[in-house]
């Protein structure tokens, strides 16, 4: 069986996951969640400091500081009012995240490991070309798992939404 490279392209797909995946706001962790679902989830309630506010604000000031890709939780998130989520739904969504993002964070490493020594093989003129497919191949699995977790966690989040929502969801995004 013949294995092939990854495209560049691919490779850039895995990174923008990676990143994607590891982006969720740190206050979705907060075990207090609970105290905004009383609170107003109209425009005017968000400036007084309710859960909404606090997840746009994030997501805005870590854009601003690092220029960090949205992940598909955050892109969810950012349509709150659109898509009228309630705090549960949020909650949902971001426990659903702070989940995955530990092994997350595990699977990215391994795909970043794996990647430097398929390359750092390939340069070398002595290596052999069964040790670069091995390599190669490590790689494609590390990145398989990665596509698989954060599908699973897409699947998840999609999965809280109503089918209206969902459906809402879809056409938000074919504007944009």
């Amino acid at each position: 069986m013949e294995f092939k490279m990854k495209t560049p392209a691919a490779i850039c797909f895995a990174l923008f996951i990676c990143a994607s995946s590891l982006s969720l706001p740190a206050f979705a962790a907060d075990p207090d969640h609970t105290q905004h679902q009383n609170q107003s989830t109209s425009p005017e309630g968000m400036q007084g400091g309710n859960m909404h506010g606090k997840v746009m604000q994030h997501m805005m000031s870590r854009e601003q500081a690092d220029g960090d890709h949205k992940g598909y939780a955050e892109m969810v998130l950012q349509h709150i009012q659109e898509l009228k989520l309630t705090d549960e739904q949020i909650g949902k969504i971001t426990r659903i995240h702070q989940e995955s993002q530990q092994k997350v964070a595990g699977i990215v490493s391994r795909v970043k490991e794996s990647m430097k020594a398929a390359h750092n093989l390939f340069l070398n003129p002595a290596a052999d070309e069964a040790a670069i497919r091995k390599a190669a191949q490590e790689h494609s699995t590390a990145f398989n798992e990665l596509v698989e977790t954060t599908l699973k966690a897409r699947n998840a989040i999609n999965a809280v939404l109503t089918p209206e929502q969902l459906q809402k969801l879809k056409s938000l995004k074919s504007e944009s």
